[in-house]
């Protein structure tokens, strides 16, 4: 069943006039990761704002057992049929998570996040989720992936095999975490192919300058993984492109069309900011990640 709208309420329509028809923003600003957009002016933003933003609907709880975590995350079914790790707190605002998960989904580097409405009436009557009602942002689940926090027992059990991790899943998450600045990055792993995913958002956009600041390579460790793994230039390059090839049209949808309120800390003065310091980002990553790589 396809995702309902949800409309905007009074309290965060945008007022600002809006563009021309069909217009976009220019800007005649210059330096790494300069391009077509004026960041300063939310006349863009605000029109994509305008169409609103689309909920998901959580019918019931998937009994699923979640790592510990700040934010508390249970597992929800949506009527989607698919099953979301939904969080309604995190440490830089439910905004992070959700413009982190859908440039994630974007580029191959992890789940897709999605705005998911909770009611009482699917949470257990014993309020330990109550953290969850209203508007909340879930990451679908990854069947099969364990969090590389939890895999030392595995790997002392011999149910993990760290020689079969994908070098080429492990340089793109690499990438997409410089590309962010992941605070507190974590990663998935597959526990049948090897693929690692990024996971985990809420410590992102915490500090966005003007202009941005140069990144530096995060990487996370896999227990028993060697710590080269998916560093080779083969690997490296392509991870690089993918980021570079995202439109600054996409990093602007991609910060729109979100919830208001005091978890989501989303108004539009900080979601251009962040637009514009990932775009700047974008433009200094292959020089920092070339360093990085081997031959």
């Amino acid at each position: 069943m396809p995702k309902t709208p949800y409309p905007l309420t009074s309290h965060n329509r945008p007022t600002a006039a809006r563009p021309r028809p069909g217009s976009i923003p220019t800007s005649t600003a210059h330096g790494p990761g300069a391009g077509s957009l004026d960041w300063n002016d939310p006349s863009a933003l605000l029109r994509l704002d305008e169409g609103g933003y689309r909920v998901l609907e959580a019918i019931a709880t998937a009994g699923l057992t979640p790592s510990a975590s700040h934010s508390r995350p249970n597992a929800l079914v949506g009527i989607d049929g698919k099953t979301y790790w939904a969080k309604g707190n995190v440490q830089q605002g439910l905004v992070a998570e959700l413009i982190a998960g859908r440039l994630a989904a974007h580029v191959g580097a992890g789940p897709a996040a999605q705005i998911i409405r909770v009611t009482p009436e699917i949470l257990p009557g014993d309020g330990s989720c109550n953290h969850l009602l209203g508007v909340v942002v879930g990451s679908a689940d990854q069947h099969g992936m364990v969090n590389a926090r939890d895999l030392a027992p595995l790997l002392a059990g011999g149910t993990f095999d760290p020689g079969a991790i994908d070098p080429s899943y492990r340089a793109r998450v690499v990438a997409f975490h410089t590309w962010l600045g992941v605070g507190d990055a974590q990663v998935l792993v597959s526990m049948t192919d090897g693929k690692v995913m990024s996971i985990d958002h809420g410590e992102c956009f915490g500090n966005v300058p003007d202009p941005a600041d140069a990144p530096g390579v995060i990487t996370v460790d896999i227990p028993g993984v060697d710590v080269n793994v998916g560093r080779e230039s083969k690997h490296v390059l392509p991870a690089v492109d993918r980021i570079e090839a995202v439109p600054e049209e996409d990093i602007l949808r991609a910060v729109a069309c979100i919830p208001a309120g005091a978890e989501w800390r989303s108004p539009s003065d900080r979601r251009l900011a962040i637009g514009r310091w990932l775009c700047q980002r974008k433009g200094m990553l292959r020089g920092v990640m070339t360093a990085w790589m081997t031959p």
